[in-house]
């Protein structure tokens, strides 16, 4: 049987996979994660306007005019959250309050 490569990272445990996760996020956290308020205020901004446009943005006459087709909808609000998750590990928000 082959050797976990997991094992020499952090010894023969039951699930790595916590134990990698534990080490991620003590990366982010030790290291310290440099925000980027622009880059989040814009995908809010993406937001804001795929909600209120009057289409799904898949019109090409529409997309010329500025809007964003539906299709992207994931990969806005899944980039708001880690975002969101750098300015708070930053510690950049808790000056702003």
């Amino acid at each position: 049987m082959k050797e976990n490569p997991a094992n020499s990272l952090f010894g023969t445990i039951e699930k790595p996979a916590n134990e990698l996760k534990t080490l991620m996020w003590g990366f982010l956290m030790d290291k310290g994660q440099k925000e980027n308020i622009p880059a989040l205020k814009e995908y809010v901004y993406d937001l804001i306007q795929m909600t209120t446009q009057k289409s799904a943005g898949q019109n090409k006459k529409l997309q010329a005019k500025g809007h964003i087709d539906w299709k992207e909808l994931d990969m806005i609000l899944m980039s708001i959250v880690i975002e969101a998750t750098c300015l708070v590990l930053s510690g950049k928000l808790d000056e702003l309050l």
